[in-house]
């Protein structure tokens, strides 16, 4: 008869469980030490801070310069408004009619109707007061004055095709070229933010990695004795990564501190600025989608420069 294992031989053959408990409680703990280890040294957290709160800054600056100019746009696109010269047997209520139906289109703003009367009266404007012209009969022909919604050219081209169609339209005038100078402007302007938030992003990857490099060679005794206890890579990993965090997080934070310091001195100066151009001045602030994005950027660079650190420098501290 075969004789029974022990209870403790049973034991000691059984898979190790996932103690969710001890996870989460070293998980908590790593994030508390990190932070604290942050506050003994505060000159060289609050530097590393800093340098990632500019880092930070200059690409927030000029998307928030970006957005300031997008919301102007449209009052500077005003200069791809589309004149639409009527034919002359045209009747004014007709005209008139005309300009309400189009200001009903989705893809029109508004418009405005201009008599042949008015029309002259403004040509007469223009002239000096010693040229006195007496004809006949007025050249000028009616007009709608149509400001699009839309103002990327491709957008314009398809709505000229519809109003070129118009049995009452003559002929048709609009300045595509300003509209794609500007339009060309501001693409610059979004690559450009673009490349400089992604060269940005490199720098505080780096500095958090170098943090990070010389808190493992400060920590590499600790690092190899718990490694000889038998501890995995991802728990000597954990508190490096909290680590990361926290520098991700508080420099976040500092560069919205700063920007919100900027913002307030230079938001009273703007509005004097725009103001002299008849322009409202757009509010320079970052909402709280903006300003969550902000952090969640910053802490996933951060984590992603620790992250390369302890994938480059941890393996030297495996014990011989």
């Amino acid at each position: 008869m075969a004789k029974k294992r022990p209870a403790s031989n049973r034991r000691r053959n059984r898979a190790p469980t996932f103690d969710a408990k001890g996870w989460a409680r070293h998980h908590w703990l790593c994030c508390k030490d990190s932070a604290l280890s942050l506050l003994k040294s505060p000159i060289s957290s609050a530097l590393t801070w800093l340098v990632i709160a500019i880092a930070l800054l200059l690409p927030t600056l000029f998307y928030i310069s970006l957005q300031a100019l997008n919301s102007q746009a449209d009052t500077w696109q005003e200069g791809g408004q589309i004149t639409l010269y009527l034919t002359f047997d045209t009747e004014e209520s007709s005209g008139r009619q005309l300009a309400q139906e189009l200001t009903a289109r989705a893809e029109i703003l508004r418009t405005e109707y201009i008599s042949q009367e008015q029309a002259w009266a403004s040509f007469n404007q223009t002239l000096s007061l010693e040229s006195n012209l007496e004809l006949a009969e007025n050249p000028l022909p009616a007009s709608i004055v149509a400001i699009p919604v839309q103002q990327s050219q491709a957008d314009l081209e398809a709505l000229l095709l519809m109003l070129r169609d118009l049995p009452e339209v003559n002929d048709i005038q609009i300045d595509l070229a300003w509209i794609d100078r500007l339009n060309r402007l501001l693409d610059l302007a979004r690559s450009m933010v673009l490349l400089l938030s992604l060269i940005l992003s490199v720098a505080v990857l780096l500095i958090v990695g170098n943090t990070i490099r010389l808190s493992i060679e400060s920590r590499k005794a600790e690092v190899q004795i718990i490694k000889l206890l038998g501890a995995t890579d991802a728990y000597v990993r954990r508190p490096f990564l909290y680590l990361g965090l926290w520098f991700g997080l508080l420099g976040g934070i500092a560069a919205w501190v700063m920007l919100t310091a900027i913002s307030v001195s230079f938001q009273q100066r703007l509005d004097g600025f725009l103001g002299t151009y008849g322009l409202d001045a757009p509010a320079i602030w970052l909402n709280a989608t903006e300003l969550s994005l902000l952090l969640l950027t910053s802490v996933i660079v951060s984590l992603a420069g620790a992250r390369i650190a302890l994938w480059r420098h941890l393996k030297d501290t495996d014990p011989s």
